[in-house]
């Protein structure tokens, strides 16, 4: 029988009887019950034998009624093979170990029983005016009304401290491809409502212009515990300007164009010319914009493709406009800058005249305004300069006369000077053509645009600086670039030799307001620059 195999029924049946037997003797040696001339009696005190055999009883009502006809009908057997001496010893007696393991667990049952408290937990409640102290009232009845009236204070307090299902504030984001009605309809607004709402924000915004990324500001008001409606929407355009949108009390829909106000706040940067102007300046805080607003103001005497070196030096001294909370709103107009070219200092200051007009003037009075500027194009390469060459394109010398400034296409181009625009359109190897008349003695011409800017035409009025064209390569041309010309009674000459008069020169009482005006742009850069010394030369 040491290596029969036991099937589940057989097994467990003898397994429970053995169990007993081995549970009953061990207690009987250990001497927990007695075996005297009463022990085949019927008795009713609660023996120690029965306390710790209560588990056996137990658990073999349970196996026979319910495990064992279970496991009979399924063919356990097949699935592990189990012998009767992993579990009986060679007499056919339970081993000791399970019989132990049997026991711990009852014994671990029993002292669980025996620890629960057999009388009410009492608390200290404070007295409250809700609960009666009078005499008359029982133990039990003031106890059931004092646990009511703690149960109903959680449940108010959790529901005071409950989030409603809906925030009554939300932030929506328009996504690539969405429109503002379709935003508005997936945060819960009905589509007659999201029109209505779109519809008063087209009095101040067009929504179809709406970008991605644009964040829409919605407040709803509660209808109920879990319900809410539109209420208003704030929709910020720029820095400045948000559009708010009202629904009334009447069901209609009003909008409203908010601005803030804009104060003027100065600020002050220098710094050394190492690679680039731009680099450079970018690398000090210097804004970009401010930059470019120094080269079209230099421009008219500054050549900065080949004037500015490594080791020059520049301050500004420039304006912001910001709300009132410190956020930027845009750029102002540069008051003082200090460009060294060469090494030379050429410090200019903005300086508006009696008669409203603006101009930036050097300490002498003088206006940095030429007749013509020197670079007709921003951040263009000198590509051909004036005189005999071999033709790109022809393959035999010929005079050059003019400067080619090679670009990307679209760079934009300026015009020289003040003027009326004499010719624009295409103009045989010249391509796209434009020339304007300065003077009576003095033009300039402007060839290979690759598109004219809007309003240019024939008797057009342009002043200097303005957008003329595009550079580009029409006509007869192997890339990319603007081909310049001046002509001088009709004459082409080389433009980088052609004596120009110079601009407007302050005097009398116009020089004297100036003065005090630079003395004073002098004394705000000092200040917000920490004392750099500038105007009279660099640091």
């Amino acid at each position: 029988m040491d290596k029969a195999q036991i099937y589940p029924k057989s097994f467990l049946t003898s397994l429970l009887s053995k169990s007993w037997n081995r549970a009953r003797s061990v207690l009987i040696n250990a001497g927990l019950t007695d075996r005297g001339p009463a022990a085949g009696q019927k008795k009713a005190r609660f023996s120690a034998l029965s306390v710790f055999t209560a588990p056996y009883r137990v658990l073999e009502l349970i196996l026979k009624r319910f495990v064992i006809p279970f496991i009979d009908k399924l063919p356990v057997h097949r699935l592990f093979r189990l012998r009767e001496r992993y579990l009986l010893t060679k007499s056919n007696k339970l081993r000791l170990r399970y019989v132990s393991a049997s026991l711990l667990c009852g014994a671990a049952a029993l002292m669980a029983v025996f620890a629960l408290p057999t009388e009410p937990v009492t608390m200290d409640w404070p007295q409250s005016d809700v609960v009666a102290s009078s005499d008359d009232i029982s133990d039990e009845e003031t106890y059931r009304t004092l646990t009511g009236q703690v149960s109903r204070g959680m449940r108010l307090a959790s529901e005071a401290i409950k989030k409603p299902l809906f925030p009554m504030r939300e932030t929506l984001e328009i996504g690539t491809g969405d429109t503002m009605s379709g935003v508005l309809e997936a945060a819960g607004l009905s589509g007659s409502e999201a029109y209505k709402v779109v519809q008063a924000l087209s009095e101040h915004y067009d929504p179809r212009t709406v970008k991605p990324g644009q964040e829409i500001e919605v407040n709803y008001k509660s209808e109920g515990e879990d319900e809410r409606s539109f209420k208003s929407l704030v929709m910020k355009v720029d820095p400045v300007k948000s559009v708010l949108v009202e629904k009334t009390d009447d069901e209609t829909f009003t909008s409203e164009l908010q601005e803030k106000e804009l104060v003027k706040r100065e600020y002050a940067y220098s710094t050394d010319i190492e690679t680039s102007l731009y680099g450079s300046a970018a690398r000090a805080g210097i804004p970009p914009q401010i930059i470019a607003e120094m080269i079209r103001i230099y421009s008219w005497n500054v050549d900065f493709q080949r004037d500015i070196r490594s080791g020059d030096k520049i301050e500004v001294l420039y304006e912001v406009q910001e709300t009132e909370d410190g956020d930027y709103a845009r750029y102002g107009e540069v008051l003082y800058a200090n460009l060294s070219v060469g090494g030379t200092p050429v410090p200019i200051y903005r300086y508006e005249m009696k008669d409203g007009r603006v101009d930036y003037f050097q300490p002498d009075g003088f206006s940095v305004r030429k007749t013509l500027m020197k670079t007709p194009v921003d951040g263009a390469r000198l590509s051909s300069g004036f005189g005999m060459r071999k033709h790109p394109v022809l393959g035999y010398n010929k005079m050059h006369k003019g400067l080619d400034f090679a670009a990307p296409t679209g760079t934009p181009i300026y015009a020289a000077g003040d003027g009326v625009v004499e010719y624009a359109g295409r103009f045989s190897s010249y391509g796209n053509y434009v020339r304007i008349r300065h003077n009576s003695k003095l033009k300039t011409a402007y060839a290979h645009m690759h598109k004219f800017a809007s309003g240019v035409s024939v008797g057009k009025r342009v002043n200097q600086g303005d957008v003329i064209g595009y550079i580009g390569t029409t006509g007869r041309s192997t890339g990319p670039h603007l081909h310049y010309e001046v002509h001088v009674n009709n004459s082409q000459v080389n433009p980088r030799s052609v004596d120009l008069p110079t601009g407007e020169q302050l005097t009398g009482e116009e020089k004297k307001k100036f003065e005090g005006v630079m003395a004073s742009l002098n004394q705000q850069y000092a200040a917000l620059s920490k004392g750099l010394k500038f105007a009279g030369g660099l640091h």
